[in-house]
């Protein structure tokens, strides 16, 4: 699971369904669009018809699955319900939880929960103690601004949802990290400055059980993490926490033997950056990079404001050995970058052009690749274009083929 400053969607003429693995946006509130499926149709007619008016669909800012309303039969009782996250605009914009219930094939609705909260951070249906059954887990948030959140995990019971755990939270994750096929649940929770810590808990008889923890540090305010795979396959996850002015802190939190430990030096210069530069799968292949950067050749007493970083995306293993799987130089303003072959990882800087940079080989000076830019309205075909935005052009004037590939040169709006 990938999250991080993730806008909240609200969708307010529109309602979007989960079930058996099925999404099917509707387009209004207002009129009922002709579903293929009928009991999606019957769901969305129900609630044109109970929803105050005016009402706003929200999805969870932190969570895969970006919908309003989830449909599932939790209880195993052949009965599907569906659970409708919607705000109500008329009442301080706080977040509610529909509960729908089938019966004789017709919804009805069973219960609404008013969080109090303005902001819904989680949602999640999830089997946690391994009964069968699903619990509601649900996080919410007075606002985005602040790092505390509640966490509110339910279960059904009949036609009412029992309230088992009310808690604080900063960031969760449930996923299985012990690898005894049950879902974990990973509560990053403290006070900054103080003490924050990573614990991991299992849903046992309707609470939480605290199995071990890991303290991270205390003056970091996260800003991203993600869920996701070490390089020799261990479950782990990546919390990228500013600190100071502009500097990020990268820890790597994993299982080992039976209680959470932190991967790899965090003084090092792939874990601790001079400035933010999210984890991520860089490379599409299931496993969470790391980011970094340093300081090319000859920029050593440059201010930071006009030190060019060349980024570096790193796998690590339980162990905390870790190897450089990417290489890049970004340029932010004028929003490109250039992917480094792996011939020339640490091997490079960076000069400055007029209206341009040149990548160079440290060794032999050897100009690697070189981009210029010019605005489009002066752009002619005598020179060859290597990309272009709504008002300028990337250009190369070098007619030989340098060592670096044009095509190693990308606009940052196509990675995204």
């Amino acid at each position: 699971m990938k999250y991080g400053r993730v806008i909240i969607l609200i969708i307010s003429l529109g309602i979007v369904f989960t079930g058996c693995g099925k999404v099917v946006d509707t387009t209004s509130l207002i009129q009922a669009p002709m579903l293929s499926n009928g009991k999606e149709n019957e769901i969305n007619i129900t609630l044109k018809e109970i929803l105050p008016p005016g009402s706003e669909y929200v999805t969870p800012k932190n969570t895969q699955q970006k919908q309003s309303i989830f449909t599932e039969d939790i209880d195993k009782d052949g009965k599907t319900e569906a659970f409708v996250l919607y705000r109500d605009m008329k009442e301080n914009r706080q977040v509610h939880l529909l509960m729908l219930q089938e019966e004789n094939g017709k919804w009805n609705k069973t219960l609404d929960i008013d969080t109090n909260f303005n902001i819904l951070d989680y949602f999640r249906l999830e089997d946690l103690d391994g009964d069968g059954k699903k619990e509601v887990i649900l996080g919410t948030s007075i606002s985005d601004s602040e790092p505390s959140k509640q966490l509110l995990i339910y279960e059904l019971d009949g036609k009412e949802l029992v309230n088992k755990v009310n808690r604080s939270y900063e960031w969760i994750d449930i996923s299985d990290y012990n690898g005894d096929n049950k879902p974990e649940v990973l509560i990053l929770d403290g006070e900054i400055t103080k003490s924050k810590t990573a614990e991991m808990f299992n849903y046992e008889n309707e609470q939480l059980k605290s199995l071990t923890f890991v303290n991270l540090n205390p003056d970091g305010l996260i800003e991203n993490f993600v869920s996701g795979k070490l390089a020799d396959g261990k479950k782990a996850l990546f919390i990228d926490s500013s600190l100071g002015a502009h500097s990020m802190l990268t820890e790597i939190v994993a299982y080992d033997n039976g209680k959470l430990i932190k991967v790899g030096d965090e003084n090092d210069g792939n874990l601790f950056k001079a400035y933010p530069l999210y984890s991520r799968d860089i490379n599409n292949d299931g496993i969470i990079d790391a980011g970094g950067m340093y300081i090319p050749k000859g920029f050593e007493d440059a201010a930071m404001a006009e030190i060019p970083f060349i980024y570096t995306y790193s796998d690590y293993r339980e162990d905390g050995t870790h190897e450089i799987i990417e290489e890049r130089y970004t340029d932010s303003v004028q929003h490109f970058y250039i992917i480094i072959p792996s011939k020339w990882y640490g091997k490079i800087t960076i000069q400055k052009l007029d209206q341009g940079v040149r990548i160079v080989d440290n060794e032999g000076q050897e100009n690697l690749f070189e981009v210029k830019w010019i605005n489009k309205g002066l752009y002619n075909d005598s020179i060859t274009k290597l990309g272009e935005t709504k008002d300028t052009v990337f250009y190369t004037d070098i007619k030989e083929e340098l060592p670096i590939s044009k095509d190693n040169f990308h606009l940052l709006k196509d990675e995204f």
